[in-house]
């Protein structure tokens, strides 16, 4: 799609604005992850769909075009599913329990792999914090697949699976202001057909598009609210948890209701050393795990086929079963 018509269409402000068709969408998306659009229209474009509000036919648009432009990786052999866990908040509200999750599921046997943008040079929390758990991210795709294999768990930056988007994701501190990309970085998935995408996202709006976009691409997901758009479920509140699987939502687990909370856990959130100690506790049994992320693990077992169903799941964690 012409660069300059795209933006006369979307950046005429919410009253006069028009919305693209899926096609277009596609076109336009590929022209912006191509490299050949001039820095000033592609922050123009970035910032007007901001604005202006993606609708599904667009956000499809743009998975398609995305879905072209990510490196396909080999699933480890004899795996389910593989757990394909996002992760690209820059700040935390609560303390970030994602690396927790990660590493229960690969002790469990659900191999795992964990993607984020590097930005210039600075590690994502999620990365850093992983880091100092002993597991660094990788910096081939040959180093992930060996770790994938060796550890069913890798930290691979956005770059070595979409270099394209990367590149749109570093826009964010000239922009000033996340875009669409960070939204559609959430949908990268290197192994189709044999992958779970750990997908969340913090505002109600978010949540509603992502369910419709997932049940319109057949995806295989599962979809929650989380504080800060991290792939974990808050220590405080369990969200509504779903699995979404060919067009259909199942509810896992129901929003938990308002009232008694646990206290909440004791650290600096964008503190990595006090989060990865936080996190060694939990591992090492020293302290309760969250009943949340323990909901999440157990969803997450029966979703990627590592138990018979979320009763059996339910028990694995209970019990322990596969954790070291």
């Amino acid at each position: 799609m012409d660069v300059a018509n795209a933006l006369t269409k979307i950046g005429r402000g919410p009253t006069l604005c028009e919305d693209l068709a899926r096609d277009e969408a596609y076109a336009l998306f590929k022209r912006m992850l191509s490299g050949t659009v001039s820095p000033v229209r592609l922050g123009a474009l970035l910032m007007a769909l901001r604005w202006k509000g993606e609708t599904i036919d667009e956000l499809l648009g743009f998975a398609e075009a995305l879905g072209e432009h990510t490196i396909s990786m080999q699933a480890p052999h004899g795996s389910r599913r593989v757990a394909i866990i996002p992760t690209y908040a820059s700040r935390h509200s609560q303390p970030n329990l994602m690396p927790a999750l990660a590493l229960r599921l690969a002790q469990t046997g659900v191999p795992v792999l964990v993607h984020g943008s590097l930005g210039e040079g600075r590690l994502p929390p999620s990365f850093d914090v992983l880091r100092r758990l002993g597991r660094p991210h990788a910096t081939t795709l040959a180093e992930a697949a060996e770790s994938l294999a060796l550890h069913n768990l890798a930290v691979v930056p956005t770059r070595l699976l979409a270099p394209e988007l990367d590149a749109l994701l570093l826009l964010r501190d000239e922009l000033g202001a996340r875009h669409v990309g960070h939204l559609v970085a959430k949908l990268i998935d290197p192994m189709p057909d044999h992958s779970l995408r750990l997908i969340c996202a913090s505002q109600p709006e978010a949540i509603s598009s992502l369910h419709d976009l997932l049940l319109d691409m057949g995806a295989e997901a599962m979809l929650m609210h989380a504080p800060d758009g991290e792939s974990c479920a808050s220590a405080e509140r369990r969200p509504r948890i779903a699995w979404l699987r060919h067009g259909e939502a199942n509810v896992l687990y129901d929003e938990e209701p308002t009232g008694w909370a646990p206290l909440p856990l004791r650290c600096d959130p964008n503190d990595p050393d006090a989060v990865a100690q936080l996190i060694r506790e939990i591992m090492e049994g020293r302290r309760a795990t969250p009943t949340p992320l323990s909901n999440q693990l157990a969803a997450c077992l029966y979703a990627t086929g590592h138990a018979r169903d979320l009763m059996h799941a339910r028990a694995m964690v209970a019990v322990g079963i596969g954790l070291t």
